[in-house]
Parts: structure tokens; C-alpha cells; sequence
């Protein structure tokens, strides 16, 4: 049992160092000594490192001690050549079934020659040769890179250690003419062989194969770089041949005990992968008679039992797939509109549904997904989808998914994609024959504002605005209010100023000496945010139309702008300066406290709206 740290405010840090020192103390087993360069290693070296799928890393003892890689490196280089090869190229050169052998034992199938899989090294010497072949030249720079970029770091070659093994290898120097004979390995084996050797003897740290575990945690991505060596494809052949054959001759122990894909080498360490969550690695160098890390396979077993961490350990996932769902009514987008306008919307806005999904969507999350949809559709035709907290679509599930967007788009609903950029979903729904747009957005209040606009599309010629007598009265919106002399005077004193799309009306920092009233065309006001990331965004506080006012809160205080206006269309808006405002309190103290009334009346609506969708919002 794993005891619990005392002092310590890391939990996970304090279950490694109480391993450490536990395990410190267990002496059985020696360093390798068929490689006489092994046999040197100190036998009270010791380290602990788990790296997480996120990048977070723990570890204990001797993390950053160089050693060889040994046959950790056998899963890496099998593969290495599912990239540079195809399947059937290489099941016709190695199998896949385990050995029930040691690592050394000379397992071929006896009519074809077929080494039984590429973790004995008669199968790794088989996937060796086949690198060799694809680039004699350039092989061993291929390998030392490809290692490297797994790791995160440069790697190199343990000259020692190689010609050591170059030395003493002659049982595996009678498997590659073995393999000759069959034509598993095409040519001369002496090179390849070479490569094999030098392959054992890449140089890592306890560190580096933690590093190294997370990439197949992660499905081929390196979670410290952002580099993929590998595709998820390959790795998950990597992990099944690992967890069935990984530990050759204690496989089946190994799965009945830890339950996860691991690898280990005569040179002291041990991989082991939680796939989806984490890496892990030992460094130790005393085996067992199998060949195995002594303190490895003892932390591993303890981590696994003690942690739950064994891949036929794992809970039901219960956690739903949708994060959050609510109907339109609850939720409106940044822009204002007019009042007629707002009264429809207002009327039918439980015709759209907002549905915020999370997670990995693999094929248990889709099912439910699809369940949980199904139960919320009803009189609905508008569906708002944000996947911005959907971290992948597994490709696997890709069809799955698309296949009920467009029997959503069949049933007559409309699909509004929000913050999907990072899914890479097609633009396009095949409906009945026809290629149909599935509109996407970068941000969630876009596709709410685009669910508005269809809605009123679809009552137009209801609720239109009645005729006014004058461009005055049509435009000054919410003076309307407004006595009509008291209008008419501060319809005299207002500049009539044009602006073309995407001029700036007013910056952030300006003097507050204008009040902006629309009277054509569309303005949005945006901010700058600072995200989670550290990276600056624009975000969209509100976009207004005809009718409507915008700057007046700066223009009341005589504070400077805290936002930018722009013009979303080629418009125009009525302005009302300071200079001319401050005349009017003198000469006409009426209309100026008649304007403040239908100001404040104006802001405490906003006010009133904005405090609402933010209470909301808590409980949704």
C-alpha cells in the first residue's frame, strides 16, 4: 500500500519520494553483465518520473543519470518502421504473437522464418534491418533523430556501450544470418546489424523515457514539444505489442499484475504507459532472472494497484457529454436590436437550443451525445453547437458525428457550428444529394447572432415598423420619447456623420466629447482581453443598429473611451458634441434634462438586460 505523504503539499510528488525510499532499500538482483560495459552500472541508482498527458512532471532520485535505452527502444523502432513501410510490407518480415520466450531466444516460424514479434530480438533485429534498407546512408541519423524528437532532446550514441555489445553480440549476430537465410533481412546483415547495436546503446535518462511515454500516452504527441513522431495510427499498434509482448516471458504475469503496456531493458529501465493519461519510467539497474528492473517492476506494481491505474481497472463513464444546454430564451447574442425586432425574437426564441459539448468525443461519448440531443429537439430548428471544450474528435468517430449533423439538417434543423476550428470539420453537409454550407463560427455570440437573424427571417412582414413622418423621428429611435420640439432641437444641433465598413468610429482612449445615435448601418463596441493563455483577444460587447445610441457613458462621465467602435457596414450616425450640449443647458435646460431621462431610461434597459443573461448564466 502507497502511504500517504506528511508534510508534503504535493500528493503526487510524496507518493513517488515515499516509493523511492521504500523501494531504495530492496537489494535484490544484479546489473546486466553479458554486455560487459553494463555490468558497470552502479547497482544504487534509482529513479522515479511520471510525466502527465498535459505536460506536468513528477519525479524522484536518479531522473536525469544517462544509461542506454537498451530494448526500450524495440517498440520505438517497430514504430519506426510502420512509418517508413507498409502494414503488409511489415507483417511479411515480423509477426505480431507472443513469443512466450526470453528476449535472446531464437523464435522464428518454422516454414516462413518469421521472427513471432518485433520485442524479441530476433523480431527487432528483423524491423532494425528493415530501416537500414530503406536508407543505408542515412539510417543512423534517421533513428538518432527520430529518437530524439520522441525524447525532446537530443540524444546520442554510447560509443562505449556499442562496440561493447558489438563485441559480445554473437548470439544476435547468428540471428541476423538466420534471418538472412529466410530473406528476412535481403542483404548482408552485418550493417544492419551495426545499427541494432548502436540502436541499444542510444543514451537516455530516467527523464527522457517518461518523456518518451507520454508521446504514446498523448497517441504519437510529444505533450513538452508539441512535435508528433508519431501518428496515432502506429501507436496504437506500438501499445498493443507492448502490452502483450513487451516483457516477453513475464507478459502474462505483467498484464494479470500492472495491466499496462510496458517495456523494460537490461540496461535498468522501465516504460510503462497509462494510455490518454500519463507516462512512466524507472531507472534501476539490478534485474531479475527474467532481464526486468527489480525496483521497477516492484514501483510499477505498487503504482498500478495503488493508483488504479491498470487499463481492466477503469470506472463507467458517467460524465455527461454535454457541459451545458439551454434554450435561446435564456441566452441572446451582443446585438442590440430594435424594438419591434426584439419583441419577435423575444416571442420565438425557444425555437433555438444552445448545447455546449465536452471532452473526447470516441464513440461512448458520441452515442450519448446523439442520446442527449435527441431528448432536447423537440420543437426545435435552430441548434447552437460549441465544441470549444471538446478537446478531440478521434477520427474513428469523425463519421459518426458528421452522420447525425446531417440527419439533424434532414429533420429540418439548423446546425450553427461555434469555436470548431481546432475539430477541422468540413464546411459543407451532404443533404439529400445536395452539398448544404454548415455554418461555423469563431465565436460563440456570432452563431447566437446568426440563430437571431434566422428566426427573424422567418417572421418577416410581421411586427414591421409603422411609417413615420420623418427621417428624424425614424432615426433618433429612442428620443422618440422626447417632447417634439425638444426633438426637433436636438435633431438641429446633430452632425450627420458617414463611415465606411470597418472604420473606426471611436478608440479606446478618445475624449468622451460625442454621443453617437445610429441612423443607418451597424456598429459593434469591442474590448481586449487577456485569455488563460496569456494571448490577447477581441471580444464583442454589443453591436447596435438604427435607432440606437452608443458612447454615452464617456460622454455623460467625461471620462476617455474604455472600448473601440467600428463600423460593421458602410452607415451613418447622427452626433451630438459636447461643445454644443453644454450650450444647450443654457439656453434650453428642458430638452437637456428631457435627453438625460431617455439616456438613463436608455442604459438602465441595458443594464437591466446585461445583469439578467449574467444571472443566468450562473445557473445554466
Amino acid at each position: 500500500m502507497i502511504d500517504s505523504p506528511g508534510s508534503t503539499s504535493d500528493i503526487v510528488q510524496g507518493l513517488l519520494e515515499d516509493l523511492h525510499r521504500r523501494y531504495s532499500r530492496l537489494e535484490d538482483g544484479a546489473p546486466a553483465d553479458y554486455i560487459p560495459e553494463l555490468a558497470k552500472a552502479d547497482p544504487s541508482d534509482f529513479g522515479i518520473s511520471m510525466t502527465t498527458v498535459d505536460g506536468r512532471v513528477y519525479e524522484v532520485g536518479d531522473t536525469r543519470k544517462p544509461f542506454t535505452i537498451q530494448s526500450i527502444s524495440k517498440p520505438f523502432a517497430y514504430g519506426l518502421a510502420l512509418k517508413l513501410f507498409s502494414d503488409e510490407h511489415m507483417a511479411s518480415k515480423v509477426g505480431v504473437e507472443p513469443s512466450g520466450d526470453a528476449f535472446n531466444a531464437i523464435s522464428l516460424d518454422q516454414k516462413s522464418g518469421r521472427p513471432r514479434n518485433p520485442m524479441i530480438n530476433a523480431g527487432a533485429i528483423a524491423t532494425t534491418a528493415q530501416i537500414w534498407n530503406h536508407d543505408p546512408d542515412q539510417a543512423e541519423a534517421l533513428m538518432l533523430d527520430y529518437f530524439s524528437e520522441l525524447a525532446g532532446r537530443r540524444l546520442s550514441i554510447d560509443q562505449a556501450v556499442f562496440q561493447s555489445e558489438r563485441a559480445t553480440g554473437h548470439r544476435n549476430r547468428a540471428i541476423g544470418h538466420l534471418l538472412r537465410n529466410f530473406e528476412i533481412i535481403e542483404d548482408d546483415p552485418e550493417e544492419s546489424l551495426d545499427l541494432y547495436f548502436k540502436q541499444c546503446a542510444i543514451t537516455v535518462t530516467c527523464h527522457d523515457l517518461a518523456v518518451m511515454a507520454a508521446t504514446l500516452a498523448c497517441q504519437g504527441l510529444n505533450p513538452f514539444t508539441g512535435s508528433r513522431p508519431l501518428t496515432p495510427e502506429i501507436t496504437v499498434r506500438m501499445l498493443a505489442l507492448m502490452a502483450t509482448c513487451g516483457t516477453y516471458d513475464f507478459a502474462g504475469q505483467w498484464l494479470y499484475d500492472v495491466g499496462m503496456p510496458a517495456k523494460s531493458g537490461v540496461g535498468g529501465g522501465v516504460l510503462a504507459v497509462v494510455p490518454g493519461r500519463l507516462g512512466i519510467a524507472t531507472y534501476s539497474p539490478p534485474l531479475d532472472v527474467l532481464g526486468n528492473s527489480v525496483r521497477g517492476i516492484a514501483v510499477c506494481n505498487e503504482l498500478a494497484d495503488g493508483l488504479g491505474l491498470s487499463l481492466f481497472n477503469q470506472y463507467p463513464q458517467t460524465s455527461s457529454t454535454i457541459r451545458r444546454s439551454y434554450k435561446g430564451s435564456q441566452r441572446q447574442s451582443r446585438r442590440w436590436r430594435a424594438s419591434n425586432q426584439a419583441r419577435l425574437l423575444q416571442e420565438g426564441r425557444d425555437a433555438i437550443r444552445i448545447v455546449h459539448a465536452q471532452g473526447v468525443l470516441d464513440f461512448a461519448a458520441i452515442e450519448r451525445l446523439l442520446s442527449e440531443l435527441r431528448g432536447i429537439m423537440s420543437d426545435v430548428w435552430i441548434l447552437v453547437l460549441d465544441v470549444a471544450h471538446v478537446t478531440e474528435l478521434p477520427e474513428e468517430s469523425r463519421g459518426l458525428f458528421l452522420n447525425e449533423l446531417t440527419a439533424l439538417r434532414r429533420r429540418g434543423v439548423v446546425v450553427l457550428m461555434a469555436r470548431a476550428r481546432h475539430l477541422n470539420l468540413p464546411r459543407t453537409l451532404s443533404v439529400v444529394g445536395v452539398e448544404e454550407e454548415m455554418p461555423q463560427f469563431e465565436q460563440l455570440d456570432q452563431a447566437l447572432e446568426w440563430a437571431e437573424d434566422l428566426l427573424l427571417d422567418s417572421s418577416k412582414g410581421e411586427g414591421q415598423n409603422p411609417p413615420f413622418s420623418s427621417e428624424i423621428d425614424r432615426t433618433l429611435g429612442f428620443l422618440g420619447m422626447l417632447h417634439p420640439a425638444h426633438r426637433q432641437t436636438l435633431a438641429d444641433l446633430m452632425q450627420c456623420r458617414s463611415f465606411a465598413k470597418g472604420d473606426h468610429v471611436i478608440r479606446k482612449g478618445d475624449s468622451g466629447h460625442e454621443l453617437f445615435l445610429v441612423r443607418e448601418g451597424r456598429f459593434t463596441i469591442t474590448v481586449e482581453l487577456c485569455g488563460s493563455d496569456g494571448q490577447i483577444y477581441e471580444s464583442r460587447l454589443a453591436t447596435f443598429e438604427q435607432g440606437m445610441c452608443f458612447g454615452e457613458i464617456a460622454f455623460l462621465s467625461g471620462t476617455p473611451r474604455t472600448a473601440d467602435v467600428t463600423a460593421d457596414l458602410d452607415g451613418s450616425c447622427w452626433v451630438l458634441e459636447r461643445h454644443d450640449f453644454d450650450n444647450l443647458r443654457q439656453w434650453e435646460p428642458d430638452a437637456v434634462t428631457e435627453l438625460l431621462l431617455a439616456l438613463t431610461r436608455d442604459l438602465g434597459t441595458k443594464l437591466a438586460l446585461t445583469s439578467y443573461q449574467l444571472t443566468l448564466m450562473e445557473h445554466l
